[in-house]
């Protein structure tokens, strides 16, 4: 071969080879371009992605929030929803950017299943907090709520972690990348510029994440520590510290917090009573499962319950030990606790409720069986305690009640309970008593205990109280049957005034059955059982309803409808009158006022009994009604029988004109039946007198009592009195009255005692006639409905 096309060939053959050399370059720069390029965008997504996840992770965390702010009562309900469905909406858009940009798709669709679970959990929590069910909506954080939401953070924290690795290992390749560019000069500024543009972007992630996470944790009360199976920490958030720092080491900065010059021995913080078994959590956590468990912990202001949860991280480069995570349940815990105080305690006094006293009552039974002892119970009334109420209001009436509990409760064992069953009736449930007169020597001591004074704001106060005395095996068996007895003997007590009493069968002519009776009364009048009828009184010379008399009956809930001669007597056996007659005197005020209203005003009359005569205060308590209801005085009419006044006409002719001095009218019942004196009406400041209806029923067929009736319409006249014919069961009667010039009739023929919407009924209807202008005496005045 000739030297010249040697030489021609070889700097074509250098030509190709510094072609192939550039080829080459370009390739490999094309290809360390196409790889850096990739990784570049590779963790710049993952950066977004891991940006993303803690975005999730706060919604997650906020949406905690409320639901906190929810059990604990903080925040309108319906605030919280519409705070929760936004912070919902936030975390899905998180997780659906997250997903494209390196989150595992299986990984993303575990979170939006598990967090679905807890929004579910949650809302139903929601719901039974807006039903009032408390109770219900606490046990169901306990039992689902606070483990789905501690799954769901372990999970986060797994991601989170994961993301971690994975973003490092792709900070790796982008390294190696870097390195081979830069081996080509002509591509060593852009490798630069991209990799402080991906350095930007990245730091720029970090520093917007960090900054949330520290906010977030700083803000947060829940305990997030890394330690080992000694609880010794090597990380701890900024609320950790918060706990455990000494009082006057002050606040901490959070950024402090998250790199702890020394570990933290946090089990020395755990009470002593709960290391063992926080040890025990510790060494049993294993991957994958969470152990849980309430535990209190002392810091820098006392001691609190955490709820802990801790996870087995070990293996996780980025975390590489346990992962305990703390939230502090001890407000929650002490509203459980006072939840179930209330449930069981009355709200007044703070004792024992009925619900308490029976649950103890059969313990007790059941103990005292086992031991051959027996058990006492006492049933302790209040005497008149009605009346505290009238005269003083509710106030002084709930204070004294605070104070007899006390003073109660103060003259018992230890080992005795005092319940307050409602109103102005306590029991005491006595233990290991060996025989009957052990349980009335406290009753008598329960007694003794009440005589001094009570001074309530300035009000000197005397109580009186009746006490049952039942004691088990003796009395019953059972818990029903002592409370029975009990409450039949309490009565006893009052009907005979002694203070105290044993149950007896059939004592005193009281059966069972009628002190019980007179236990539903008492709580009848609590329970607004008793209802009002109202008969009309008609003017003899214009036919028009000139008043009404209340009169009492009783809706019993399974005797029906009870008559004044069922339970009057039984009234005033017991004490209750004075209830009784304040109960019918303000329904009666009442119905007064609507009245009034309705531009019809009526007198309305109402009974007294002997008791109410010699009541001091009962003065007051009409005035104080009467002002109650506004009620112009002389619409009310006060009817007291001749034989009331009689047992004390001293006292009852001054009750008489207080009443009178107020305005109110006074009537004579039932008049020509007892022994009152001409004299003595002539001194009474009464207006009207009511001839006994017997007289005035018979007096059709007997020209004596004719005679005494129009005797006594005469006298009534004389004396400047209204006369009032009630028994008037006969247009006959009704005749005859007229030409006696009897003022006023009452009875059966003219209207029955109606409720007081039949009444209205009625008087729409009637057809007036006045009797002065009837030819035909056959003409009734009025219709009676019913009969």
């Amino acid at each position: 071969m000739p030297v010249g096309e040697t030489r021609n060939r070889l700097p074509r053959h250098h030509v190709g080879k510094k072609l192939l050399t550039v080829l080459l370059t370009l390739l490999f720069f094309g290809l360390s371009m196409a790889i850096t390029l990739n990784l570049k965008h590779v963790g710049e997504d993952r950066a977004r992605a891991q940006n993303h996840l803690q975005s999730f992770i706060t919604e997650v965390t906020v949406q905690e929030g409320f639901e906190y702010q929810a059990i604990g009562g903080r925040s309108p309900l319906q605030e919280v929803r519409e705070e929760l469905a936004a912070s919902r909406r936030r975390a899905g858009d998180h997780l659906a950017e997250a997903v494209p940009r390196g989150l595992p798709a299986g990984v993303a669709d575990q979170l939006a299943e598990l967090t679905n679970r807890y929004s579910r959990i949650v809302d139903e929590e929601v719901r039974l907090l807006s039903l009032g069910q408390n109770e219900a909506a606490m046990e169901l954080d306990e039992t689902q709520v606070d483990p789905t939401f501690d799954e769901v953070s372990t999970l986060l924290a797994s991601t989170s972690a994961q993301l971690e690795i994975q973003a490092r290992n792709t900070q790796s390749l982008s390294d190696v990348g870097v390195l081979l560019t830069m081996l080509l000069s002509l591509i060593v500024v852009s490798v630069v510029q991209s990799r402080r543009r991906r350095e930007e972007v990245r730091n720029q992630t970090e520093r917007e994440g960090e900054a949330r996470y520290r906010t977030l944790i700083d803000q947060s009360s829940d305990l997030v520590m890394v330690l080992d199976r000694t609880g010794r920490a090597d990380f701890a958030s900024p609320s950790v510290e918060r706990l455990l720092a000494p009082v006057d080491q002050g606040h901490l900065d959070a950024v402090e917090a998250f790199a702890i010059p020394s570990p933290i021995d946090f089990v020395a913080a755990v009470d002593p009573l709960d290391r063992a078994r926080f040890s025990t959590a510790l060494q049993t956590a294993a991957p994958g499962s969470a152990s849980s468990g309430e535990f209190r912990v002392t810091g820098r202001h006392g001691t609190s319950t955490f709820q802990v949860s801790v996870q087995d991280l070990t293996a996780e480069p980025s975390v590489g030990g346990l992962v305990l995570n703390a939230h502090d349940v001890t407000e929650r815990l002490a509203l459980q606790s006072e939840m179930e105080h209330r449930a069981l305690h009355d709200a007044l006094t703070g004792l024992p409720n009925r619900a308490l006293l029976a649950d103890r009552f059969d313990q007790a039974l059941r103990g005292a069986e086992r031991a051959g002892t027996r058990v006492g119970l006492l049933l302790l009334d209040l005497d008149r305690f009605k009346e505290v109420n009238d005269t003083f209001g509710h106030h002084h009436g709930d204070l004294l009640l605070c104070q007899i509990g006390l003073r109660l409760a103060g003259a018992l064992r230890g080992v005795d309970t005092i319940a307050r069953l409602g109103g102005d009736e306590f029991a005491v449930l006595l233990r290991d008593v060996h025989r009957l007169e052990d349980a009335t020597k406290v009753a008598t001591a329960l007694l003794a205990a009440l005589t001094s004074p009570f001074h309530i704001e300035g009000v000197e106060m005397d109580v009186e109280a009746s006490v049952g005395v039942v004691i088990s095996g003796e009395h019953g068996h059972d818990a029903i049957t002592l409370m029975q007895r009990a409450d039949v003997a309490m009565y006893a007590a009052k009907a005979q005034h002694v203070g105290v009493f044993a149950y007896e069968p059939g004592v005193d002519g009281h059966s069972a059955t009628k002190l019980a009776m007179a236990g539903e009364l008492r709580r009848a009048l609590e329970g607004n059982e008793l209802v009002l009828y109202y008969q009309p009184k008609v003017s003899m010379d214009t036919a028009e309803v000139v008043g009404v008399e209340a009169l009492v009956r009783w809706q019993h809930p399974e005797r029906g409808l009870l008559f004044p001669d069922d339970f009057i007597p039984l009234a005033e056996n017991t004490g209750l009158i004075n209830p009784l007659t304040a109960y019918v005197l303000d329904a009666a005020l009442a119905r007064a006022r609507a009245w009034l209203d309705a531009g019809r005003p009526l007198q309305v009359a109402v009974n007294l009994s002997a008791r109410n005569l010699h009541d001091e205060r009962f003065a007051e308590l009409v005035a104080r009604l009467l002002a109650a209801h506004g009620v112009p005085a002389a619409l009310l009419q006060l009817e007291v029988t001749e034989s009331a006044i009689m047992i004390d006409p001293v006292r009852a002719r001054a009750m008489l004109g207080q009443l009178s001095a107020l305005g109110v009218r006074i009537s004579i019942d039932d008049f020509g039946a007892g022994y009152t004196s001409l004299g003595q009406l002539t001194t009474m400041p009464i207006s009207e007198l009511k001839i006994d209806r017997s007289f005035v029923m018979m007096m059709t067929q007997d020209p004596s009592n004719a005679l005494i009736v129009s005797s006594v319409v005469d006298l009534g006249h004389n004396l400047g009195l209204t006369l009032v014919a009630e028994g008037v069961e006969t247009e006959e009667a009704l005749t005859a009255l007229a030409g006696m010039d009897c003022d006023v009739a009452q009875g059966y023929h003219l209207c029955r005692p109606i409720p007081a919407e039949a009444f209205d009924i009625w008087c729409a209807g009637r057809t007036i006639t006045p009797m002065t202008s009837r030819e035909h005496p056959s003409a009734p005045v009025g219709s009676s409905p019913g009969g």
